[in-house]
């Protein structure tokens, strides 16, 4: 069994639970998927553990929200 787990199977689970993704560059010259906060809500609840995915997005969040002074 192989466990590389691909960019094209993240946009596949993704797609298959009506998650957005957007691609992005970033400033070192990365391409990066990434999602908002109602993606990483929905990946959660779908989680083998429901409770433990929402208790980290709400610490990525909060993490998030600090580091923009709390204005996100």
């Amino acid at each position: 069994m192989n466990d590389d787990f691909t960019d094209a199977d993240a946009k596949a689970i993704c797609a298959a639970l009506g998650v957005n993704t957007k691609t992005i560059t970033d400033t070192f010259g990365r391409t990066l998927t990434v999602i908002d906060e109602e993606g990483m809500r929905t990946l959660a609840a779908h989680s083998p553990n429901p409770e433990r995915g929402q208790a980290l997005v709400d610490q990525i969040m909060a993490a998030a929200r600090e580091a923009h002074g709390g204005n996100q």
